[in-house]
């Protein structure tokens, strides 16, 4: 197939080759290709990652079930002085639960992850890795570029933890997927059985085994629970994700590490606040709002203050 030619149908929206964007969130422009075996164009403004690593990683993750897309061709480009990285991806069906998932999915879900840790820690011994940073070198940057703020407070907090400085230096550090929000997981449902696919593979980070749970939890659950039911955060059951786990986890420990989360992530967020001048305070404090929530109550559940 050619898929530089697909990519420059997209570019240049050719008429002979049906396409439709089905996401855009400014800097990421998602496309399906109406091809007989449908396929997906990633389009990222200013990105030149290493798409060959990328590739190869999914590929590995990929395996015989489809667990995530394949990257079939990458290149970069620059139109009008402006970078793009653009990816076709073998198109992932079903779609994302756009509600609280009950029990039988969060189950699937989380076998899923299970699966996606076991194999991106394989595929940590197979694939260079010295592209990907550290979760906890990332926090201190990021700490150290914004202003004193609720974020940043929680994350002098958690960087003076000495359980979490044993949990994230731990010698084993393997790849782990830093956004398991709803939106990168499709779910197929059958009569007895779920499907669970992943669709983005970005940001990827390296930290321990137990950093994948703990991002899912909060990341996945406790982030829809705020986003679709934000009056029943009882819906939000910490003691039954665990037991989902396909392996024992320590509750206190976990807790810890779902910090990591909206800490890093929030502190990303109030980076970017500081270069825009124009920020509405309004906006921003609603930006905000999920990463300062999630991190009181992880907080609350702990018993912490």
């Amino acid at each position: 197939m050619d898929y530089k030619r697909i990519v420059e149908a997209v570019f240049h929206d050719d008429p002979t080759l049906p396409y439709m964007l089905i996401y855009d969130n400014g800097k990421t422009r998602v496309y399906q290709i109406s091809t007989p075996d449908p396929l997906i164009v990633r389009v990222l403004k200013g990105d030149r990652s290493s798409y060959q690593f990328q590739a190869a990683l999914l590929e590995e993750v990929a395996a015989q079930d489809n667990l995530t897309a394949r990257i079939l061709y990458w290149e970069t480009k620059k139109i009008e002085n402006q970078a793009y990285g653009v990816q076709v991806q073998t198109y992932v069906p079903g779609k994302p639960v756009e509600y609280y998932p009950n029990g039988e999915q969060s189950k699937a879900i989380i076998n899923t992850v299970y699966d996606l840790q076991q194999r991106l820690c394989t595929a940590s011994n197979k694939v260079k890795t010295n592209s990907i940073q550290n979760i906890h070198n990332i926090i201190k940057q990021r700490y150290s570029l914004v202003k004193d703020c609720p974020i940043k407070k929680s994350a002098a907090k958690l960087l003076e933890q000495k359980r979490y400085l044993e949990l994230i230096s731990q010698p084993d550090q393997c790849v782990i997927h830093g956004d398991l929000w709803y939106k990168n997981f499709h779910l197929e449902q059958f009569e007895n059985q779920i499907d669970v696919r992943l669709i983005d593979f970005e940001p990827l980070i390296l930290g321990p085994d137990i950093l994948q749970p703990a991002i899912l939890f909060s990341s996945y659950f406790l982030l829809s629970a705020l986003l679709f039911e934000p009056n029943r955060l009882n819906l939000f059951n910490i003691d039954d994700l665990l037991s989902y786990w396909p392996e024992s986890l320590n509750k206190d420990d976990i807790l810890l590490m779902m910090l990591v989360f909206p800490i890093a992530l929030g502190l990303l967020k109030e980076y970017r606040f500081s270069k825009d001048s124009h920020t509405d305070p309004e906006i921003h404090q609603l930006e905000m709002e999920p990463f300062e929530k999630s991190i009181q109550i992880i907080r609350k559940i702990s018993g912490s203050t």
